[in-house]
């Protein structure tokens, strides 16, 4: 086994493709619209995953009316609501956001009760969309009160603008010195290139993207899934440590 030791005060993660698999239940809903509006789904799916729903719409649906984001959230709630049997959680994903929320030296520390965890989720989604399967399939892990959606900032990925903000909000929680040591957990090209905008540690997941195409972006590690990320140290007052096992080669 070839593993990697990594230090970190915050972990940053995106959700759809990183946390749960969405690109079925995505792929439909967006297919569904073009053929309504006669748009080759193709070429949208080139540029879609990662991106703001407002931006694909703005490309590719000029003629939709979406003020008010009322076209994103008729799409998303679309995705929520009638393709949940599609959606499916990253494996080893539940398991890694319940260890970052605890010590594995002493097992009575729980930093979700105490308000004070040391992740966030920074999507490219919508509030509705996003917030839903912490209602439904992670349930048991709960809506993270660091929750930077598409509505929260003015430029999406690759722009750092939503992983910078998230950072400066778990820093302040734990009094960290600014910039907080980060890093990034993300499975489409535009969400590394801004965790490395940020000078983030990158980990690509291989949900949607092949690890050339990651690495490619600036991944500092690939893996195939997040059962290669343990969380081997998580103290109240110190750092994460990390370990990556047998992560690709590029």
């Amino acid at each position: 086994m070839t593993a990697y030791t990594i230090e970190t005060d915050v972990c940053l993660f995106d959700l759809d493709g990183t946390i749960i698999t969405t690109i079925v239940a995505a792929e439909e809903a967006w297919t569904k619209l073009c053929k309504q509006h006669n748009v080759d789904p193709q070429e949208l799916f080139k540029i879609s995953h990662g991106t703001r729903t407002v931006e694909v719409l703005a490309q590719f649906f000029p003629n939709i009316d979406n003020t008010d984001n009322k076209g994103v959230h008729l799409l998303e709630a679309d995705i929520a609501d009638n393709y949940l049997d599609t959606i499916g959680v990253i494996a080893g994903a539940r398991e890694l956001l319940l260890a970052l929320d605890r010590d594995p030296q002493d097992k009575s520390v729980n930093f979700k009760q105490e308000h004070k965890r040391k992740w966030a989720i920074v999507t490219s989604g919508s509030p509705y969309m996003a917030t839903s399967w912490f209602s439904t399939i992670l349930k048991d892990i709960g809506k993270p009160d660091v929750f930077i959606t598409a509505e929260n900032v003015s430029v999406g990925k690759p722009d750092p603008e939503g992983y910078t903000a998230a950072r400066e909000l778990l820093s302040k929680t734990w009094n960290y010195k600014s910039p907080c040591k980060s890093v990034v957990f993300e499975d489409a090209p535009v969400g590394i290139k801004a965790g490395k905008a940020m000078n983030a540690v990158t980990i690509g997941i291989t949900s949607s993207y092949s690890k050339e195409v990651l690495f490619a972006a600036g991944a500092d590690y690939v893996v195939e899934d997040l059962t290669h990320v343990t969380v081997i140290e998580n103290t109240e007052k110190g750092h994460i440590k990390l370990q990556i096992k047998d992560p690709m080669i590029r």
